[in-house]
């Protein structure tokens, strides 16, 4: 699929171009019709996927190619499906951008998706892929204490605009002004590291491999608070039709009872 640059209505309408061109109905992508396995495959390759940097799960390697978790299960999931998309060449793009996309333009799919509640009211998810742990993480040299909603609302809370630590932080009545979005981890590390904010809201597992590729130990830092234990997945435009979504879930859920998922995990944390 092609990346237009007359704005959000090109990119969509190359898209449906592909699917036209494929012979697959608008009815086959976006209503709840039954659908052949073939032609599932086909509405999967000719969506718009979109991913981050948010590594070990998705994030760029030194090729310049797509690596991590997410990639190698979608990819194997993919295999399964008959899917004909190089995983590795999707498109990285800012969190806040494509969680917006794949909320208002059909044909759009985006990952890795932390699964909660208010999310699989806006969009569909499929999964899991991986586990996921969020958490509220300051320098160990702060001596920052807090361990209850009151004494974190009393702190300087860095966030990833609309990413899961950014939605789940202000579950605990954080107010606005406490709260300081940017639109990377990386920024965040900066502030943090400059003593401009007291804490980060933030996956542990991508907030460690970030410090490890930095050069830098994750035991110079301390988990105040865990935000949540959750799972994350593959997210959709909530028009996407449940029964091409339904070959994708099934390949996942027969590459975690064959344990292949949880081998691709093991790969990237040894």
């Amino acid at each position: 699929m092609i990346w237009c640059r007359t704005g959000l209505f090109g990119m969509v309408f190359l898209g449906m171009s592909v699917i036209a061109t494929s012979g697959i109905s608008v009815g086959t992508v976006y209503a709840n019709e039954a659908v052949t396995k073939e032609e599932a495959s086909k509405v999967l390759a000719g969506m718009k996927w979109y991913t981050e940097e948010y590594p070990p799960f998705n994030y760029r390697g030194e090729d310049g190619r797509l690596t991590g978790i997410a990639v190698d299960v979608l990819t194997e999931a993919f295999r399964r499906v008959g899917v004909k998309r190089d995983v590795s060449r999707f498109r990285i793009a800012p969190w806040n951008r494509s969680y917006k996309f794949v909320q208002k333009k059909p044909g759009t799919a985006l990952f890795s998706m932390t699964y909660t509640p208010e999310r699989l009211k806006v969009m569909k998810i499929v999964g899991p892929s991986a586990p996921n742990i969020i958490a509220v993480i300051a320098l160990r040299d702060s001596r920052i204490k807090a361990r209850t909603p009151a004494e974190l609302s009393q702190l300087s809370i860095g966030v990833v605009r609309d990413d899961i630590g950014d939605q789940l932080i202000r579950k605990f009545a954080i107010s606005d002004e406490s709260i300081v979005k940017k639109n990377s981890l990386k920024q965040l590390l900066y502030l943090l590291g400059q003593k401009r904010i007291d804490a980060v809201a933030y996956s542990t597992s991508v907030f460690s491999h970030a410090l490890k590729t930095a050069g830098q130990s994750y035991r110079n830092y301390e988990e105040l608070m865990i935000l949540a234990k959750g799972k994350m997945g593959y997210a959709f435009h909530r028009s996407t039709n449940p029964n091409v979504l339904a070959y994708l879930q099934k390949a996942l859920d027969e590459m975690r009872e064959d344990g292949d998922i949880e081998d691709i995990i093991e790969r990237y944390q040894n």
